[in-house]
């Protein structure tokens, strides 16, 4: 009687081959790579990858595992640009001399500002409805898009006190039509809706 039939997962487990695997997709998925290049890097198909994922727990966490590493990249690389950050500029010039060509290479320490628009996003990311785009407490009065663009391009408006303006999004928010993230909001669920509350007076 035969045996099981080992699948491609199996046979990486059986050769001694699966941590070398594991570690290069990890590897190739926080670099970016979409299940096709993983699928092509080990040879089978990308149906395959798929179904090994949903029979190898290990396997589908090594995928995540790329998956949080490049998303914890991204979010370093778009706080640096909010934050500002420094950096090295290397000049190459070319002197001719009576004994010959000269190469001189001069280096220079620079300063990368804020990005405000990285500023922007981390803000609504990370704190939610108290620093929407929309929201302009300061100014007294909002302007919101009214229905949809003309044949033009271009938008209706309607302006809004703050008072109405609240009113209006906090209807929304109740309806489902919007929702806040505030990652700080729960400290057992990082991913929660955050809850519109009328200022104080």
């Amino acid at each position: 009687m035969k045996g099981k039939m080992l699948d491609t997962y199996e046979h990486w487990e059986k050769s001694g081959h699966l941590d070398e695997k594991l570690k290069a997709i990890k590897e190739m998925v926080a670099k970016r790579a979409t299940h096709r290049q993983v699928a092509e890097y080990l040879g089978i198909s990308e149906k395959s990858i798929i179904k090994l994922r949903k029979a190898h727990p290990l396997l589908n966490d090594a995928f995540n595992y790329g998956n949080e590493e490049l998303k914890k990249n991204l979010e370093d690389a778009i706080y640096r640009r909010a934050m500002g950050f420094e950096y090295e500029e290397t000049q190459t010039i070319i002197e001719e001399t009576k004994t010959g060509t000269k190469k001189r290479i001069t280096k220079f320490k620079k300063q990368a500002l804020p990005d405000i628009t990285a500023i922007k996003y981390l803000l609504i990311t990370k704190f939610g409805i108290d620093y929407n785009d929309g929201k302009e407490l300061n100014k007294g009065v909002h302007q919101d898009a009214v229905g949809p663009p003309t044949a033009a391009g271009s938008w209706g408006w309607r302006t809004f006190t703050v008072a109405q303006y609240e009113e209006l999004m906090a209807r929304r928010i109740e309806n489902g039509e919007e929702e806040w993230v505030n990652e700080h909001s729960d400290e057992t669920n990082n991913r929660t809706k955050g809850i519109w509350k009328q200022p104080t007076k």
